[in-house]
């Protein structure tokens, strides 16, 4: 719900100010010192808000358990001509997950074919899990015709960069020992900590569609973006150290989901994904 109304109050403010623009029926020069549309020689400073970064923020917002974080993606745009435009852009977010809480095991269920008592223990487990991703997105816009009071343009953008993430799961676990002497059972504890680790680098090829209307004589524009965009994650493992407590410990790799252990991997995926971006660019020159 909470996202279906940001998209609706994001839609209804756009309406608004396109119908403010229409109503207005103005025709300004194109000559950005008065703030109007963009001309060949001039910049624009682009913030873009995607929508699931927005939900992910109101989403956690208040949360002790859960946080999102990070920078919008951030445009630097150089007009080559009145209707071509160079973009390039930076963007780094992150998400992290801090969940904590006990359960409870029965080990005479578990045990049951043993003659000794175990009982049921309370045992703790925190998991912490956090992810990281840096973009930079070079990428070329096209603007259709600067008679249109709002400003239609496609374009194409090449991300690349790292995501990271990084999980430490720690809890305890328990195992039957026989006591030579007697030929008794026992539950004996050790602490269990499984800290694995993805790093990779990413790459891909995107394709969007805008939609931008410039606010009366300010040199500033406010509008929506609409992009496609296919990624290659190029080294797609998680690195996994397991360390039992005792000192002993292991180290072993896994595919993303998948819980079969590799002594090496190599492994890329590719995916897709679709965004919505509300975007405010602001416009300079050096004249």
């Amino acid at each position: 719900m909470k996202r279906l109304f940001i998209t609706m109050a994001l839609c209804l403010a756009f309406v608004g100010l396109a119908q403010a623009q229409l109503s207005q029926g103005q025709t300004y020069s194109t000559k950005i010192v008065t703030g109007n549309r963009p001309v060949a020689g001039d910049w624009g400073l682009y913030f873009g808000p995607s929508y699931s970064e927005i939900a992910d923020l109101v989403e956690t917002w208040g949360s002790q358990d859960e946080k999102a974080f990070g920078l919008p993606l951030i445009n630097l745009k150089y007009y080559l001509s009145d209707r071509t435009e160079m973009r390039f852009g930076i963007q780094y977010n992150g998400h992290t997950t801090n969940a904590s809480g006990n359960y409870n095991v029965n080990f005479d269920e578990i045990y049951d074919y043993y003659e000794e008592d175990f009982g049921t223990r309370n045992i703790p487990l925190t998991d912490k899990y956090y992810t990281r991703r840096f973009r930079v997105s070079p990428g070329i816009a096209y603007h259709f015709s600067p008679k249109n009071i709002l400003d239609v343009y496609v374009g194409a953008t090449i991300p690349l960069g790292v995501d990271a993430m990084n999980s430490v799961y720690e809890t305890e676990n328990y195992q039957v020992v026989t006591n030579d002497a007697t030929g008794t059972h026992s539950l004996q504890k050790y602490d269990v900590k499984d800290n694995y680790n993805y790093n990779s680098f990413t790459i891909g090829l995107g394709a969007f569609i805008g939609l931008q209307a410039f606010v009366a004589d300010l040199p500033l524009s406010l509008g929506f973006e609409y992009g496609l965009t296919g990624m290659l994650r190029t080294n797609d493992k998680w690195y996994h150290e397991v360390a039992d407590g005792e000192g002993n410990s292991q180290t072993y790799y896994t595919r993303d989901g998948d819980y079969v252990h590799f002594d090496q991997l190599t492994n890329k995926s590719k995916y897709m994904g679709t965004d919505l971006r509300f975007t405010i660019t602001y416009y300079f020159n050096n004249k």
